[in-house]
C-alpha cells in the first residue's frame, strides 16, 4: 500500500525524522551501486541544490500552466512492499511522478538541438539524463507505485528557447527489478541484524 505522510513539508524535522535510516530518491544512486546507506547528515545543501529547490516551484507553476493541471505536492510517500525506503516526489500528475532539476544553462541546452523537434529528440535526451537522476526517478516510480514520470528540466535564465523541457520516461524493468532486489535484500539484511 502506497501511504502519503504529512510532514509539514520537506526539510522541516518531521520530513528528517521519518527519513532516517531509509533508502530515500537522494541515496537510490548508492543503493544501486551496492553502496552502504549512510547515516543521516545535517548537511543542508550547497548553492546549487538551494538553487534548485527554491526554482522547483516556479518549474511546477509553468508544468501547471502548459499541461492545463493542478499538480500534487506530498511532503513524503512511504511504500508497504518496501518498509526500508521512502520518497519526497517533487510532484504527482495524476498518473505521473514528477521530478523537476533546474539544470545549468550548458547542461539544460545540452538536452535538446535546435534542429530537431523535442519529440523526435526522446530517445536521445533520455540518454543525456545522468545516471544518479535516472536512479532517483526509477526508485521514485517503484516507492509511489507510479509507472511513468516525467522529468522538468528548468532554467529560467535560457533567453529565445524553452525554459522548461519535459522529458517523459517510461518504466525501465532491468533497472527496477535491480533496484527492488536490492531494497528486499536490504530489508532481509535488517531482519537478521535485529
Amino acid at each position: 500500500m502506497i501511504v502519503w505522510h504529512d510532514t509539514g513539508g520537506q526539510g522541516t524535522p518531521k520530513w528528517h525524522k521519518i527519513r532516517e535510516g531509509l533508502w530515500t530518491g537522494y541515496t537510490a544512486i548508492r543503493l544501486l551501486t551496492g553502496k552502504l546507506l549512510l547515516p543521516a547528515s545535517e548537511w543542508d545543501g550547497n548553492d546549487a541544490t538551494r538553487r534548485g529547490h527554491a526554482l522547483e516551484v516556479a518549474a511546477m507553476r509553468e508544468y501547471e500552466r502548459k499541461f492545463h493541471v493542478k499538480v500534487q505536492h506530498p511532503d513524503f510517500v512511504t511504500n508497504t512492499v518496501y518498509k526500508n525506503a521512502g520518497f519526497s516526489p517533487d510532484g504527482i500528475d495524476r498518473s505521473w511522478l514528477l521530478e523537476c532539476k533546474a539544470l545549468a544553462e550548458m547542461r539544460h541546452k545540452g538536452l535538446i538541438s535546435d534542429k530537431m523537434s523535442l519529440k523526435e529528440l526522446e530517445g536521445i535526451i533520455a540518454s543525456k539524463i545522468p545516471i544518479a537522476i535516472k536512479a532517483q526517478i526509477f526508485f521514485g516510480m517503484i516507492i509511489t507505485g507510479k509507472r511513468k514520470a516525467r522529468l522538468l528540466a528548468f532554467n529560467p535564465d535560457i533567453v529565445d528557447e524553452e525554459q522548461l523541457i519535459v522529458v517523459e520516461i517510461g518504466y525501465d524493468r532491468l533497472i527496477g527489478d535491480n533496484i527492488r532486489r536490492k531494497l528486499r535484500l536490504d530489508m532481509k539484511n535488517r531482519q537478521l541484524l535485529s
